[in-house]
């Protein structure tokens, strides 16, 4: 039992795997956006993307205030899966740069996001917590960028 936290160390390594899991999706998820904001031509749907990198901003803080209590450094994706993400993003945007085709990039990454953030387990109740919080967010999201679509 690791004495500063309570876990077992199985419950430890569950828990370090959920928040580098949900650290790499809340980073990529900002690294995707920052990407798509020059292209974004209406007021409405930049307010909305400004304000999701500033949600996944303060995920990826609490993530690593986390993982940094668990003397663990989070971990980004690999460079392949980055430039991969920004190779897919400029040929998708060289055919169609419009709004309504960017919100529905957008909906498809957050859809994957939740896909790879959903599977719930024996983790510390703050992981299980913050990673509920960050699905909760990601479909309401998922939900509002379709209005853009």
């Amino acid at each position: 039992m690791n004495n500063r936290t309570g876990n077992t160390g199985a419950e430890n390594n569950v828990t370090v795997e959920l928040l580098s899991e949900m650290h790499r999706n809340v980073t990529m998820g900002s690294e995707t956006l920052t990407m798509v904001v020059p292209k974004i031509s209406g007021g409405a749907m930049m307010t909305s993307v400004t304000d999701q990198m500033e949600h996944y901003g303060k995920f990826t803080t609490k993530t690593e205030e986390l993982l940094g209590r668990m003397n663990v450094k989070p971990r980004g994706s690999s460079l392949m899966k980055r430039t991969m993400t920004k190779m897919g993003i400029a040929m998708n945007t060289a055919v169609d740069s419009s709004d309504q085709h960017i919100a529905a990039m957008i909906g498809k990454g957050t859809m994957t996001g939740l896909t790879e953030l959903h599977k719930l387990t024996d983790a510390d109740k703050e992981a299980v917590n913050l990673c509920r919080d960050i699905l909760d967010y990601e479909k309401q999201e998922a939900m509002n960028i379709l209005d853009f679509a």
